[in-house]
């Protein structure tokens, strides 16, 4: 029996979570929590499919296990829904692992979160272990790496690692922060896109659909170190059509898993800067130009109207770079 707690993020994908729940029932965990988004108003689809998933987990939680379920009434969304689970989860456990839904796991996946969990418990430095590995590009002679960059999906931290998690952000100072992130990545790039992604979050008065940049604001916040494996233990499952984010298969999906037991350790925490850069940054130039556009047109539709705003915007972009060092 995993003695590690599990959290399951689930919405309206009962198929998805039949798959995943049928790999965590392998492991029988002690305790097993259980969190849901609610049905979206006046979706009949959605009604039908929330309740689909409630009996497939009631269906398959047949091991002896102190069972915690979290099922929102309303729908909150792709942002807040899951920042409120991990929020109730990391309440009642000092550590644990998080999966989605659409995250298939191999079966070392269990006992590799929970060794890297054990091993670095009173490290204050090391703050999240990542299990997905997107890119092969990536490379470390033991069983894994150092990284400022996490990937969610399926991962394992402490309480503390979501202790600075702010969903809207606005106390950030922006400056301040890109100073920050230009210390950590020792990339000029880096800092500048992040600097924007603040400033588009904070101008974003919904944050319906994401959570993920701000854990990755707040790791950078906290200085944070993550733990990346060799190899890749979770397959994401949820590039299809039922998905939000990831209606179609980009490359990220559906990708081999691989054993990786027993683990090797590295003799050092070292972080290799340029390949973390190239492995799990966002360098792209039109990613940090669509962010600024974005962001001034948010801003000048507000204060000034549709037609004046496109009016400025066209002549910011003809006239001048808006970023001079990309």
């Amino acid at each position: 029996m995993l003695q590690t707690p599990i959290l399951l993020i689930t919405f309206n994908r009962p198929d998805h979570v039949r798959q995943v729940l049928t790999e965590i029932r392998k492991q029988q965990p002690a305790q097993l929590f259980v969190c849901q988004d609610g049905a979206r108003e006046g979706n009949q689809f959605d009604t039908k499919c929330v309740q689909e998933v409630r009996d497939v987990i009631n269906e398959l939680i047949d091991w002896p296990c102190e069972l915690h379920t979290f099922y929102q009434k309303t729908n909150l969304g792709c942002g807040p829904g899951p920042a409120a689970g991990i929020t109730w989860f990391f309440d009642q456990v000092e550590m644990g692992i998080v999966m989605e839904d659409d995250c298939l796991p191999h079966p070392d996946f269990f006992a590799y979160c929970e060794e890297m969990l054990n091993r670095y418990k009173d490290d204050q430095h090391v703050q999240f272990i990542n299990a997905t590995l997107y890119h092969d590009r990536w490379q470390c002679p033991a069983s894994y790496g150092y990284s400022r960059y996490m990937v969610t999906g399926a991962w394992a931290g402490w309480r503390s690692t979501w202790q600075e998690f702010d969903l809207d952000m606005h106390t950030w100072r922006p400056w301040q922060f890109r100073k920050l992130v230009k210390r950590l990545t020792k990339s000029t790039t880096e800092a500048n896109w992040w600097y924007w992604k603040l400033k588009e979050i904070q101008a974003d008065t919904q944050k319906k659909s994401y959570w993920d940049y701000q854990m990755q604001m707040a790791l950078f916040r906290k200085e944070a170190i993550t733990i990346h494996p060799a190899k890749n233990l979770i397959s994401n499952i949820g590039f299809d059509a039922e998905g939000t984010h990831t209606l179609s298969n980009d490359g990220r999906g559906n990708r081999e898993v691989f054993g990786i037991l027993p683990l090797s350790h590295p003799a050092e925490i070292t972080i290799n800067h340029p390949m973390d850069v190239d492995c799990f940054g966002k360098t792209q130039p039109q990613s940090c130009y669509k962010n600024i556009v974005q962001f001034l047109y948010q801003y000048m539709l507000r204060s000034h109207g549709v037609l004046h705003a496109l009016l400025i915007l066209y002549k910011k972009i003809k006239n001048k770079p808006l970023i001079s060092n990309l």
